[in-house]
């Protein structure tokens, strides 16, 4: 390492769930993912002089072969061995991360984007999300630090580990027997495109897939946790007890009832968080959830004696909040559910598999039925600035306006996301129709205020 005529580059920006941009475009650029890869390195070579391992996981991105090339150059000019998963999905690799003597892993995926869109979202030995001051110490360190003169790094293929991963879900659910049971599977055309179908045929399950060939342009394409209308019309059209729907990378799951009905996370975190507080499993009587959820939850959970726990957006939010409380059960309405006794992980085929040993007769709309969902619009506008979302008097005032409207009977909820350039505007209400006009009057505001 030299920090001799160092190029410049701008200092990478951890987000919430690692970091993220259209591949090609800086962070997501070549010299840039070189020296995180360095960075990475250099910080594990802190701890101790035995040979440092990092396993590489991908969600089939058509750019995923040269940003592993980028990462693994900057961790041999560290002198770090790199393991090369393939494809398969973010839970997969924190399980083989979790499990396997190595000291990283790296997850190139984007998750729930289009396929232009790249990230790469980094573990620690343990197979949680790497600490918010080591991503600081990465990101620091790839601006100080210029990796030695390239080489083409020597990247060990290590896909068997994987079957690892398969091996766990037998364990776990020693007793599952879907023998009769028909399961829709839409993987998103993503990294759990080959593993979702065959852990579920492994339980005996007749598997109909969709979304199930990638080449690496389709990813999230009119498909997945985000375009869930397919599934529900092929489970209605089959005849499934279950639809399970994947993103990209697989860490979310929506579900499909056999009646076609849409289930998100806020319907399956109604169903075990009543299932678990009534078996005592539930500890505090509470679970976490962020400001996302609808009020139905709040209610569904309040009526059968369960508390919830509300912390910010981001599934890393929910797992702190959890790891605080020593809580059972959290997670998010997009899909993240996080169980204690799965590492905390959010795993939607993990998820899926769980509600198919859960509800044994597949009356999965019974199941489902304690949680009644308030109206609820969400609107995403594309920004072109991130100014403080209160130092804009024309939204301010109209924020207020919204708030006195709804009263004691809805909220608004609004905020960037963490990951895109995009203001988020949630509105529920008791009034679907008053919740769809003030969404979309703020929306409009928010547009044309801040709006690219």
């Amino acid at each position: 390492m030299t920090n001799e005529d160092i190029p410049n580059i701008a200092p990478p920006q951890f987000g919430t769930d690692g970091l993220r941009g259209r591949a090609g475009d800086a962070p997501m650029e070549p010299e840039t993912l070189r020296r995180v890869g360095a960075a990475l390195g250099v910080l594990l070579q802190r701890s101790g002089q035995a040979q440092k391992r990092v396993l590489v996981g991908n969600d089939g991105r058509e750019s995923a072969p040269w940003i592993l090339e980028s990462l693994a150059q900057g961790l041999a000019a560290a002198e770090v061995s790199v393991g090369d998963l393939g494809l398969c999905t973010t839970p997969a690799l924190a399980f083989v991360t979790r499990t396997q003597p190595v000291d990283a892993g790296v997850m190139i995926s984007a998750s729930h984007n289009p396929s232009h869109d790249n990230g790469i979202k980094i573990f620690a030995a343990d197979g949680t999300k790497m600490r918010d001051d080591d991503e600081a110490d990465i990101a620091r360190l790839a601006v100080e630090l210029r990796p030695a003169a390239l080489r083409t790094p020597r990247i060990r293929e290590r896909s068997e580990l994987l079957l690892k991963y398969e091996e766990y879900f037998a364990t776990q659910f020693p007793d599952l027997d879907l023998t009769g049971r028909k399961v829709c599977i839409d993987a998103a055309n993503g990294g759990g495109t080959e593993l979702a179908p065959r852990i579920l045929r492994a339980f005996g399950a007749e598997v109909v897939e969709l979304a199930c060939e990638p080449d690496g342009f389709n990813i999230n394409e009119d498909c997945g946790a985000l375009h869930p209308q397919k599934l529900a019309a092929a489970v209605r059209e089959h005849g499934a007890c279950l639809g399970i729907c994947l993103d990209g990378d697989g860490d979310r799951g929506i579900f499909v009832d056999e009646l076609g009905t849409v289930r998100d996370g806020d319907d399956v975190m109604t169903l075990f968080g009543r299932q678990l507080h009534a078996e005592g499993r539930l500890p505090g009587g509470r679970l976490v959830a962020t400001v996302m959820s609808n009020l139905g939850l709040h209610k569904a959970l309040r009526e059968a004696g369960v508390a919830v726990h509300v912390t910010p957006v981001g599934d890393r939010n929910v797992f702190l909040a959890m790891q605080e409380l020593g809580a059972q059960l959290g997670g998010e309405q997009s899909g993240h559910v996080l169980f204690s006794d799965h590492h905390l992980v959010g795993d939607g085929l993990y998820t899926g598999i769980r509600l198919l040993a859960t509800v044994h007769d597949g009356a999965f709309a019974k199941a489902f039925a304690a949680f009644s969902r308030f109206p609820q619009e969400l609107i995403n506008i594309q920004v072109a600035q991130k100014p403080p979302l209160d130092s804009v008097p024309a939204i301010a005032a109209k924020v207020a306006e919204v708030e006195r409207a709804l009263g004691s009977d809805g909220r608004l909820l609004l905020r960037y996301s963490g990951t895109e350039s995009k203001c988020r505007v949630m509105i529920e209400a008791a009034d679907g129709a008053l919740c769809s006009r003030l969404c979309r009057e703020l929306a409009d505001i928010v547009a044309r205020e801040l709006g690219a």
